[in-house]
């Protein structure tokens, strides 16, 4: 084959349609790929996250998935001055402006207090026990003091009633810690009436000297 044969063989109108066709093609699958992804993501739609504190949880699921949104309670609360299953906090501010699709987690008011295993604080340091039982989610109320080493925890109380190691107790209620207060009682080793005795002894075998 000539150089012009291949010359005129590469230049015919078949091969140039087909690599403009191929070309075409190229153009398409990247145009429609853009498309679709600007459809599957969204691109350029946006939609303010609605205020639901306050409403029902029901309510407050329906209303964000009519809006495209996700909605899930993530948590629980207990505030005695409102209804059970009332939204307390919704953790994507309201007005925030998201994405469709997005998730919204709830914390929802229970109908009781959360309770929580009460740790081991017996024998240890007042201060120790104090950051202990606050740090978990415990309410503290004033210390009770007895006789003891002092700011060694004695006991933990709940409404006059002593609570061990691992009882669960409700975290709106107020806990006593009870501690020392730095006395300690006199022991007497032996027994008191001989003691007496001895000294009565004493007293008789001096006046008789006299």
């Amino acid at each position: 084959m000539t150089f012009k044969e291949f010359y005129q063989k590469i230049s015919s109108r078949i091969i140039w349609g087909n690599l403009l066709a191929m070309f075409l093609v190229s153009v398409a699958i990247v145009v429609g790929l853009l498309i679709y992804l600007g459809y599957y993501t969204h691109h350029g739609e946006t939609i303010t996250v609605p205020n639901v504190v306050g409403l029902r949880g029901d309510v407050a699921q329906r209303k964000l998935e009519y809006l495209g949104l996700r909605a899930e309670i993530s948590d629980t609360g207990h505030i005695t001055t409102m209804a059970p299953d009332i939204i307390l906090e919704q953790h994507v501010e309201a007005g925030t402006s998201v994405k469709a699709n997005r998730l919204v987690r709830l914390t929802i008011n229970s109908a009781k207090a959360r309770t929580i295993p009460l740790p081991n604080v017996v024998d240890g340091s007042l201060r120790e026990a104090e950051m202990r039982l606050r740090a978990i989610g415990f309410r503290l109320g004033a210390v009770k003091r007895i006789d003891g080493d002092l700011d060694l925890v004695m006991r933990v109380e709940v409404m006059g009633r002593e609570v061990r190691y691992g009882e669960r107790v409700s975290v709106e209620t107020p806990i006593t810690i009870v501690a020392g207060n730095g006395k300690t009682e006199d022991f007497y080793i032996g027994d008191d009436s001989l003691e007496w005795a001895l000294e009565q002894e004493s007293d008789y075998d001096n006046a008789n000297y006299d």
